[in-house]
């Protein structure tokens, strides 16, 4: 006997109409498009609706997106105060979709490998590395920055399973991996986590400008 359809099935990430999108089959009559806070294309559609006509449908919404995106992008600090469950939960999903690749990507660059990845959605900190243990903590708010932001935070906390501390030998080798990561720490910087926190022992860390020693 087949299998029955759940309502609602995991959101899955696919590229449609030149973009990146969040798609979720759920059990609607019609194909739903929203621009989340964080910037997220999301698409709720049929589970019997073909890849090709939600494209259709998004060729024809282009304009639409790029006038939200325009207005969520302009304030991710106001998106990360005033977040609802639903979108943080959405950030989340954001992240957990596109850390891997990008800790993929990098460990091969580096020479390292990170142990367990965790996602939190924390005020005080952008993200975490145990040297000793090789894990790594990205935070969720990341979602609502621009994607140089969580690469930068990837690859800070990747260097700290070369080099402990934020030294001058630290901040060379962040230099000769990601030439471009002052310009994503520059925008970070911005008070969107708010104060607070505090560093571990055996913690390196990514922070907010206001906790001292980002």
């Amino acid at each position: 006997m087949p299998r029955a359809r759940s309502a609602s099935a995991r959101p899955e990430q696919v590229r449609l109409a030149g973009m990146d999108v969040q798609l979720t089959r759920k059990r609607v009559k019609n194909i739903n498009l929203r621009v989340r806070s964080d910037g997220t294309v999301a698409v709720s559609a049929p589970h019997a609706v073909s890849l090709a006509e939600i494209e259709r449908f998004l060729c024809d919404k282009q304009a639409w997106v790029a006038r939200a995106r325009s207005r969520v992008a302009s304030a991710p600090e106001d998106a990360c105060a005033h977040a609802s469950a639903e979108e943080q939960q959405a950030w989340k999903e954001t992240v957990q979709a596109f850390v891997p690749p990008l800790i993929q990507k990098w460990e091969a660059v580096l020479g390292v490998k990170a142990g367990k990845l965790a996602y939190r959605n924390m005020k005080s900190r952008w993200g975490s590395c145990q040297p000793s243990t090789g894990r790594i903590c990205i935070n969720t708010r990341l979602a609502a920055y621009p994607p140089e932001c969580l690469e930068y935070v990837v690859v800070h906390e990747l260097c700290h399973l070369l080099v402990r501390g934020h030294s001058a030998r630290f901040y060379g080798l962040l230099d000769r991996a990601l030439p471009s990561w002052r310009e994503a720490r520059a925008r970070l910087a911005r008070p969107a986590l708010g104060g607070g926190g505090r560093v571990d022992d055996d913690t390196d860390e990514v922070r907010s400008r206001h906790v001292q020693g980002i």
